[in-house]
C-alpha cells in the first residue's frame, strides 16, 4: 500500500515533465510539416530569399533547390534526421545561405538576452515606483481611493507603436539616440524602453491589484493592532502578493525574448524574434526548427523555475492547507467619480462610432495629409480618405473582435489552468511562442485564411491567463476551508462552486480585463503586417499600418486609433477598479 501511494506521487510528479517533453516534440513535429500541411513548395519561397522576388522561378531552378536541400524526400525522412543531428547538437544548416543553425541560434539568443535584461532593470525601476506609490497610500488609509489609469495606459500602447514614437521625438527631433542598429551600448535604450513599458504596465497592475487584496486581509489588522512595524507588515504584504504572480513574472519574462519581434525589426536589432521571422517568411525550416527549440526549452526552464521559487515562498503552506487570504471580488467600482469617468469615455467613443456611420470611410474626397477641418474633423490619410469615418467605423470590428478573443482565450485559459497537470508543457511552450511568429506559422497552415489572425492570437493568448489560474487555483487549494471542506463530507462540486471558483474568478476576470486592450491590439498589429484584415478595410490595425510612414506629417492617423484603445482600457479598468 505504502509502495502504491510512493508510485502514485512519483508519477504525479513525472506527469508534467512528459507534458513538457510531449508537447515540446509535437510543435517541432507540427513546424516540420508545415509546407506538407498547406500544400506549398518551400523551392519557391527559398529561391526569392537568395535571389530576390523578381528572380523567376524555372522548373529547372526549383529542381536544383530541391536536390540541394533533397527537399523530394518524404517529411518524415527530413524530420527523423532532423532528430538524430539534433540529439547529437547538430540542428542542421540554414537553407538559405548555408550557415550553422546552431551559431545563428547562439549568437541571436545572446542578443536578445542582453535587450532582455535591459528591459528588465528599467520595469524593475517602474515597477518599484509603482509600489511605492501604493504602500504611501495604504498608510494614508486611502488606499481603496486610487486607481491604475496609468498602468492601463502603458499595457494598451503596443511595442511598436511606442517603437515608432521613440523614433520620432528622441531620434528625428531630439537627436538623442540612433533611430536603429546594434552597434554600441547606446542602442540599446530605445528599445529596452518600447519592451519596459507594456510590460511594467501590466506587472505593476497585476502586483498592486494583488497588494490591494493582501493589504485588506484580516491579518494586517491584527498585526497593526500588535504594534508590528509597518515594514514588516508591508515586507510580508508583498512577499504574499507576489507569491501569485510569479507565473506571470515568467511570463513576462518569456515574452521579453521571443515576443520583441516588431521591436527588433523597427530597430534593426539581430536577435532571436527577428532570425524566427526572417525565417517564417523564407521557409527556412532548419532556422524555424532550431530557433523555436531554443525559445522553447528557455520557456520551459523559466516556468519551471518559477514554480520552484513560488513553492519555495509559500513553503509548507501550499500542502498543509495553512494559507489563509481573503476572497477578492469583482463588481462595479463604488466610486461617483470613477463611474462618471468611465461612463463619459464609452460614451465619446460611442459618439465618434455614431458618427463615423453616417459618413463615408472609402472614398477619396479630401486632399492627401489634409489637415482637421470642419468637413474632416480629424483630417485625412494619405489617399484623402475621411479619418474620423475612418477610425469610427474600424472601432466597432475592432473592438468586437478583440472582446471575442479575449472571452475566449479566457475560457481555454481556465480550462488548461485547471488540469496544468497534463497540461503544462503546452502552457510553457505557448507563452513562448511571440503572437507575430503564431500568426505567420497559422497563415502558412491555413493558407491565409481570413480568421487566420484570430485564431493565431487566441492560440497565444490563453497561456498566461492559464498560468495565472494554476496559480490561483494552488492557492484557494491552500485555504483552510478549501483544505477541511472534503473531512466534512462536502462534494467536490460543492467545494469548487462555493470555494474555489470565488477565489479563482475575480482576479482572474481582472487579468482578462487588463488583456483586452492587449488582445486587440495584438490582432491590429497582425493587420499591420498583413495578416489580418485586408485594404481597404477600416481595421485600425491597417489605419496605423497605412499611416504610420506619415507619422510625421499626420500623427493623428497613427494616435487616434491608438488613443482610443488606450481609453478603452481605461474606461474598462476604472468600472471594475474596487
Amino acid at each position: 500500500m505504502h509502495s502504491a501511494v510512493n508510485l502514485r506521487v512519483s508519477f504525479n510528479a513525472l506527469l508534467p515533465w512528459l507534458s513538457r517533453l510531449l508537447s515540446l516534440i509535437a510543435v517541432v513535429i507540427l513546424v516540420g510539416l508545415m509546407p506538407d500541411i498547406a500544400g506549398i513548395d518551400p523551392a519557391q519561397s527559398i529561391i526569392r530569399a537568395r535571389a530576390g522576388q523578381q528572380q523567376l522561378l524555372t522548373p529547372e531552378a526549383l529542381q536544383a533547390v530541391r536536390d540541394e536541400l533533397q527537399l523530394d524526400r518524404s517529411a518524415t525522412q527530413r524530420l527523423w534526421d532532423w532528430f538524430v543531428g539534433a540529439i547529437q547538437g547538430d540542428l542542421g544548416r540554414s537553407w538559405i545561405d548555408n550557415t550553422p543553425v546552431l551559431d545563428s541560434v547562439v549568437k541571436t539568443t545572446k542578443t536578445s538576452l542582453l535587450l532582455m535584461a535591459s528591459t528588465i532593470g528599467i520595469s524593475a525601476v517602474l515597477c518599484f515606483i509603482s509600489v511605492v506609490y501604493t504602500i504611501r497610500r495604504w498608510v494614508k488609509g486611502k488606499l481603496n481611493l486610487h486607481h491604475n489609469a496609468l498602468s492601463s495606459v502603458l499595457v494598451a500602447l503596443p511595442e511598436y507603436v511606442i517603437a515608432s514614437i521613440l523614433i520620432l521625438t528622441l531620434s528625428i527631433w531630439l537627436g538623442l539616440f540612433p533611430p536603429y542598429g546594434w552597434t554600441s551600448s547606446i542602442n540599446i535604450w530605445m528599445p529596452s524602453i518600447a519592451l519596459a513599458l507594456p510590460a511594467s504596465g501590466l506587472f505593476s497592475r497585476l502586483l498592486n491589484d494583488s497588494m490591494k487584496r493582501v493589504l485588506n486581509e484580516p491579518w494586517v489588522i491584527t498585526w497593526l493592532s500588535a504594534n508590528v512595524s509597518t515594514f514588516q507588515i508591508v515586507r510580508f504584504a508583498l512577499r504574499r502578493a507576489v507569491s501569485n504572480l510569479i507565473s506571470q513574472i515568467a511570463m513576462i519574462l518569456i515574452g521579453l525574448t521571443g515576443g520583441a519581434v516588431a521591436v527588433e525589426m523597427i530597430f534593426s536589432i539581430p536577435g532571436l524574434g527577428r532570425l524566427l521571422l526572417g525565417a517564417v517568411k523564407s521557409q527556412d525550416l532548419p532556422i524555424l526548427q532550431g530557433g523555436l527549440l531554443a525559445l522553447f526549452t528557455f520557456s520551459i526552464l523559466i516556468s519551471s523555475l518559477s514554480l520552484f521559487v513560488e513553492k519555495l515562498i509559500l513553503g509548507n503552506a501550499l500542502t498543509s492547507g495553512k494559507l489563509i487570504s481573503s476572497h477578492s471580488t469583482f463588481s462595479f467600482t463604488k466610486s461617483r467619480a470613477k463611474r462618471f469617468a468611465s461612463i463619459s469615455i464609452f460614451g465619446l467613443l460611442a459618439g465618434c462610432a455614431i458618427w463615423a456611420l453616417f459618413r463615408d470611410p472609402l472614398s477619396s474626397q479630401f486632399m492627401r495629409l489634409e489637415g482637421p477641418s470642419l468637413a474632416a474633423p480629424f483630417g485625412s490619410d494619405a489617399i484623402g480618405r475621411d479619418l474620423l469615418a475612418r477610425v469610427g467605423t474600424g472601432m466597432l470590428s475592432t473592438v468586437h473582435t478583440g472582446i471575442f478573443a479575449t472571452a475566449l482565450a479566457l475560457v481555454v485559459g481556465m480550462f488548461m489552468g485547471f488540469f496544468t497537470r497534463y497540461t503544462q508543457g503546452l502552457i510553457e511552450i505557448t507563452k513562448g511562442v511571440p503572437y507575430i511568429i503564431a500568426g505567420l506559422l497559422v497563415a502558412g497552415l491555413t493558407n491565409m485564411n481570413p480568421n487566420s489572425a484570430l485564431i493565431s492570437i487566441v492560440l497565444v493568448s490563453w497561456a498566461p491567463l492559464a498560468a495565472h489560474c494554476a496559480s490561483l487555483l494552488r492557492e484557494a487549494k491552500a485555504q483552510p476551508s478549501t483544505h477541511l471542506a472534503p473531512t466534512w463530507g462536502t462534494s467536490q462540486w460543492r467545494i469548487l462552486r462555493h470555494y474555489t471558483l470565488p477565489y479563482i474568478l475575480p482576479p482572474l476576470f481582472r487579468h482578462a480585463l487588463l488583456r483586452l486592450p492587449v488582445i486587440t491590439l495584438s490582432l491590429t498589429s497582425l493587420s499591420f503586417i498583413g495578416l489580418g484584415v485586408k485594404p481597404p478595410s477600416p481595421e485600425w490595425g491597417l489605419l496605423i499600418a497605412e499611416n504610420l510612414p506619415y507619422i510625421e506629417r499626420a500623427p493623428q492617423a497613427v494616435l487616434l486609433p491608438i488613443g482610443g484603445l488606450v481609453l478603452l482600457g481605461i474606461a474598462v479598468n476604472l468600472l471594475f477598479d474596487d
